[in-house]
Formats: C-alpha cells, structure tokens, sequence
C-alpha cells in the first residue's frame, strides 16, 4: 500500500473536509479525491460518508483511522532511527545470546554501549546458537554471542574468549572430595548433557572428550538450558562437563571441578553479518574484543 494514501486519509479524517486537507497536503482536491477513492478500493469499503454539505467517517474508516495512525509512527520512528545509527548517534541494536553470554559478556558490552552512545535502544534474546546464526543470516537480529560454531557465507564469526571444561558434579558425590577430576574416572556415571541439536559443535567436544578417555558416556537426560542441567545433576541424575564460565551460575547442590590435564576448550564467539549495516553494530563488535581480552573465566567451585 502507498503511505501516500494513509497519509492523505489521516488528514481528511482529522479535517473531515476535502478542500482543507488538499490544501495542507499542498495538492488539489480531485488528486485528493482520487487517492481517498483508490484507498476505498483497496480497503473494499467506503471510509468518509461523503455529502455536498459534510464529510463523516464510515464505521470502516473509524476502525482505520488507529491503525494508519500506528502504521505512519512506525515508520517514522524506523526512519529516525535508521538515520541517527547512520550517523553514528543514538539507534537501535538487537542483540541475541546464548545462556552463557548473558550471564557474562552481554550485560557488560550493554553497559559499555550504553555509557557510549547515551539513549540507543538495544533489544536482547535469548537463543541457541543454530536458531541464533539462522535468524542472524536473514538478518532478523544485528550481533550475537554463539558457542563453537562454524562461520558461513556472509557471516562472522571472531572468538572472544576459549573456555576450559570442567566437571559438573551432585554435591557429596565421590568425585568432589578431589581438587581436580580425571575425566576417565567418570566413565561408569549417568550424564546429563545439552541435546545435540542445540548445538552439534559443542556436544561433539564433549563427546570426544569422553572418546579419548576410553569410553561413551552414557547419557540419561538431556535439558535444553543450562539450568535444567544443574536441576538434575543437582537432583543427583547425573553427572555433566560443561564449560567454566556456567560456574558463576552458583546453582546450590552443584560441584564444579576442573579436569586434570589439559583440558579441552569451548569457545565462546561473536558473530555478525558483514557488510555491517550500521556504525552500532561495529561498536559492539570492538566492546566485546576489549571485554574478552580483560575477561576472567570463573574458578570451578563448590
């Protein structure tokens, strides 16, 4: 539809009369008449009872006057905001993340960009990385943090910081009385583990893993976040290998303690769209390289 014609109706609404309206549009009453006849059309009912002496809304044009109203906000809210972003000024970031970022890097790259670009407003979701890079590929969402994925074809991908595994155990269990696990010792648990479809990369880490310890872990349950994880390792399911930084989680009845050796790493990364579209987002790319360049991963503890 031609913002044009909503426009135009906006006006005679608020007018209810032809010859104002036209006059503040600075066109002629038939071009008006024209585009008010050509909205009807394509609405498929009358908007304005129209008489030699009156002009009145129809229950139809009533029920549009809102809409149009809401529809040309939008707009030009979507235009202030794609010109000050291109200016360098206040805009619009949406930011997506998985668990671990925002319960470490994410609310530290807001804050920061907040402190830079006083008034942007930034939009946070939850995701996990496939969903995450899928919507970031058609470009429903500007920047994210993902987990050991792979970049595709227009998409960034930069790590921040590599993260060591650590072993996730039910408080009391055997294993917490050490200081360090060995991974082989854990070959006769019940495993809670992420399922594989949240992301494939990760899951496969952990079970190489296991594979290199010289055994499959059996896996029992599976939880779709993290804090499902804890639940049932908690609950005494299972044990889980997870990445060190879920530590500042604190979840009661949990045990984290490194892995003897040199552990694997998981990589937390963010990830982009290139071209960039906008001056917010490259920012947000150099406020996450500072933060994991300055960050401590948390030590595994009780």
């Amino acid at each position: 539809m031609d913002l044009a014609l909503l426009r135009s109706f906006l006006e005679v609404a608020e007018r209810l009369h032809f010859g104002h309206a036209a006059n503040r549009l600075s066109i002629s009453q038939p071009t008006l008449s024209h585009q008010i006849r050509r909205l009807e059309e394509y609405v498929g009912a009358p908007l304005f009872d129209r008489t030699s002496r009156s002009v009145r809304l129809t229950e139809a044009g009533h029920a549009l006057v809102p809409e149009a109203r809401r529809v040309m906000i939008d707009v030009e809210r979507a235009l202030t905001q794609t010109r000050t972003a291109a200016s360098g000024g206040a805009g619009h970031l949406s930011i997506a993340s998985i668990g671990a970022g925002l319960n470490s890097l994410i609310p530290l790259i807001v804050r920061r960009l907040r402190d830079r670009v006083p008034g942007v407003a930034v939009q946070i979701v939850q995701m996990g990385t496939p969903e995450l890079l899928s919507h970031l590929r058609m470009r429903e969402i500007d920047f994210g943090i993902v987990r050991s994925a792979d970049g595709a074809a227009g998409v960034r991908i930069e790590t921040l910081v590599d993260e060591p595994m650590v072993a996730v155990l039910p408080a009391g269990h055997r294993l917490a009385r050490d200081a360090a696990v060995v991974a082989s010792d854990m070959r006769d648990e019940d495993f809670v583990l992420w399922p594989r479809t949240s992301n494939p990369v990760f899951h496969d880490q952990v079970l190489a893993l296991c594979h290199a310890e010289g055994f499959v872990p059996r896996v029992v349950m599976e939880g779709a976040d993290i804090e499902t994880q804890l639940g049932l390792v908690s609950a005494g399911i299972g044990v889980s290998m997870q990445p060190a930084s879920f530590a500042n989680l604190g979840r009661s009845g949990v045990v984290w303690r490194p892995l003897h050796g040199e552990s694997p790493t998981s990589s937390l990364q963010m990830s982009w769209c290139e071209p960039v579209r906008t001056p917010l987002i490259l920012m947000a790319t150099e406020i996450a390289r500072e933060l994991g360049a300055a960050w401590t991963l948390p030590q595994p503890r009780a």
